[in-house]
């Protein structure tokens, strides 16, 4: 595998065409208004307890009933491993892991390409990684529990080929009907011409089998992870960072009216125009919230400074709003991620480095941002780290107005390790 080189953004909501003035080349104004958030002082390394020599890559995800998890990789006889590991006291500590991957075999996971875990509609838990093979290509895995993430059926491969060929950088997601989609990029067919593909597979037996192998589109950029998020009218969205001519690297969304089987053209969220011929592992973040599809990126196009942006389509993918810068006075902003809490809190989070009046640099660290039911923004909040720059956070909000924020950081050794912080909004 080439390794080339998971809330909301701050946005201001327009409700008329008036507020077009407050747009300054394409990008709306946004004055932060709603609460921050109170972390605790410390991050800690929440795997150190249980002498893993390095970890990294951690996805968070909680149950309704409280019960955190954290999937990550880590290292155990100098072979990476995939496990889960789980904490009932809101994760003050965290049991031994549960291996998801069988004896012997390897992890695949850098950059944007990292495992992916989410819950079903009940008591199911889905995870997708990349396994090594003995070639340089490697096996597009699944994992289910049907028990809440106590015991795993074993893992299987998702793709459909006769002819390995690379394949990464895949997402996970579940429809409202409990279908499972996973999404990622695939060379097949186009091996040397230095193009990539999206497809996708989907699941309507809760994971006990996958559909066969759709391609979606062809010839897109090669190391961003393609999300799918789902509309209230049956939609099935996918985004991708496009190559348009010029070498001009751009986000777009392309919606299906059939369950995935077919897709209408992609539709062009912004005009970035960003030109680059290397690769950033920056890919786009969905989330369908109500009547809304939500969108976040990073981009270095255009006059405006390279950040965060944001934008949203009210009308099922046909188009999509100005973009609103998301990270303003935060440098190096990137990897951005949007989730919902238990209570509806919509969220971003993403990375970036503060920089003083006297032009010194923070650590890379990570931000989260709120947005208010009327589009309000609060401000982008620091997460405590370590003094470390970190890579790759993720979040997942409960339902008493809390936060985990987890990431990976240098541990010293040489290796990596799980760093979470816990937050909760101020008074």
């Amino acid at each position: 595998m080439r390794n080339i080189g998971l809330l909301l953004v701050s946005v201001v909501f327009l409700t008329a065409l008036g507020a077009c003035s407050d747009i300054e080349e394409g990008l709306a104004d946004s004055t932060p208004t709603a609460p921050a958030y109170r972390f605790e002082p410390n991050s800690r390394a929440i795997l150190e307890p249980l002498q893993i020599e390095s970890s990294r890559h951690p996805k968070v995800v909680l149950r309704a009933a409280g019960r955190l998890f954290v999937l990550g990789v880590y290292t155990e006889d100098k072979v990476s491993r995939l496990g889960l590991f789980s904490s009932s006291n809101g994760g003050d500590s965290f049991a031994p892991p549960l291996p998801l991957t069988e004896p012997g075999a390897s992890v695949s996971s850098h950059g944007e390409n990292s495992p992916s875990v989410l819950f079903g509609n009940a008591r199911e838990m889905y995870v997708l990684w990349e396994q090594e093979t003995e070639g340089e290509d490697t096996d597009l895995m699944f994992a289910r529990s049907l028990d809440l993430g106590h015991r795993f059926d074993p893992p299987f491969s998702v793709t459909d080929k006769e002819v390995p060929s690379r394949n990464g950088f895949s997402s996970l997601s579940v429809a409202p009907n409990g279908d499972i989609y996973a999404s990622w990029l695939d060379d097949r067919g186009l091996e040397g011409t230095g193009g990539t593909s999206v497809y996708m597979a989907k699941s309507t037996d809760l994971g006990e089998s996958f559909g066969r192998n759709i391609r979606v589109a062809d010839k897109v950029f090669d190391c961003c992870r393609p999300p799918v998020a789902f509309g209230n009218e049956g939609e099935v969205f996918v985004s991708w960072r496009h190559i348009f001519p010029g070498s001009i690297r751009d986000m777009v969304v392309a919606t299906s009216r059939d369950g995935g089987e077919t897709f209408d053209p992609p539709v062009r969220v912004a005009e970035d125009n960003w030109e680059i011929k290397g690769c950033p592992h920056s890919g786009p973040s969905l989330l369908q919230v109500g009547d809304r599809l939500y969108i976040a990126w990073f981009t270095g196009g255009g006059d405006a400074e390279p950040g965060i942006r944001l934008s949203w389509s009210d009308d099922g993918g046909a188009s999509f709003a100005p973009p609103v810068y998301g990270s303003s006075g935060i440098v190096y902003a990137n990897h951005p991620v949007l989730s919902q809490a238990f209570d509806g809190r919509v969220l971003l989070l993403f990375e970036g480095r503060a920089v003083s009046q006297e032009d010194e640099w923070g650590p890379v660290t990570a931000y989260v941002a709120e947005i208010s039911d009327a589009g309000e923004v609060g401000k982008p909040t620091e997460v405590p780290g370590n003094g470390i720059s970190i890579t790759y956070p993720a979040l997942a909000g409960d339902n008493q107005e809390g936060l985990f924020v987890a990431w990976s950081e240098p541990n010293g050794k040489g290796g990596s390790q799980i760093v979470m912080s816990r937050g909760r909004k101020s008074r």
